[in-house]
């Protein structure tokens, strides 16, 4: 464990030293500033309950759910059980863009909601879901990026958001199932 820890260490301090451009670093603390990308989250919530027909609406009940899902299980759950400290307070050399609270970093919040998001939505939109899959991506490099998360916890926040989504999928698609046979049965037969 303290090998992958020294490792995580490692690259963080390499995206520092061999990645930060002014260019870039005006994109990716952008990129992780929260309304930048729960905006974005939000538009397509609401065209989804606008526009999106009865199987629209259930999209954006299914999306809410693994927002909802995921932030607790990242930031109330895991968070405070794992209590690991980000490197901008843990490595002297590490130098974070953005202040940052003095929060346990593991898992990603950002990584686990942005990624739920994304996989409840590519399972049912595979083009729109394909771009959130790549913003997903682009905001978990972001917190590496601006240096308040090591990639293990934008990695484990991506695995929790992706596991949290297909569980919440798959839960949903079985009752949907379920309440289909159910209906079913309670349909009027004919005898003719």
């Amino acid at each position: 464990m303290e090998a992958l820890q020294a490792l995580d260490a490692q690259l963080a301090l390499w995206v520092q030293a061999h990645v930060r451009t002014s260019l870039l670093n005006g994109f990716f603390v952008w990129l992780t500033t929260a309304r930048h990308f729960v905006i974005p989250l939000a538009v397509v919530w609401l065209g989804l309950l606008a526009f999106g027909g009865r199987s629209g609406r259930w999209l954006a009940l299914l999306f809410l759910l693994t927002l909802i899902a995921t932030d607790q299980l990242s930031s109330h759950l895991i968070k405070p059980w794992v209590d690991r400290v980000r490197p901008c307070f843990a490595i002297d050399q590490m130098q974070a863009l953005i202040n940052q609270a003095r929060s346990p970093s593991f898992p990603s919040g950002h990584a686990s909601n942005s990624f739920g998001a994304a996989v409840i939505l590519v399972r049912r939109h595979r083009r729109a879901g394909t771009a959130a899959l790549l913003i997903a991506l682009l905001v978990g490099i972001s917190r590496v990026y601006v240096g308040v998360h090591y990639p293990g916890d934008v990695l484990g926040g991506a695995l929790l958001g992706t596991l949290t989504a297909l569980l919440i999928g798959a839960l949903a698609d079985r009752g949907r199932q379920a309440w289909g046979r159910w209906r079913a049965r309670q349909a009027p037969r004919s005898d003719s």
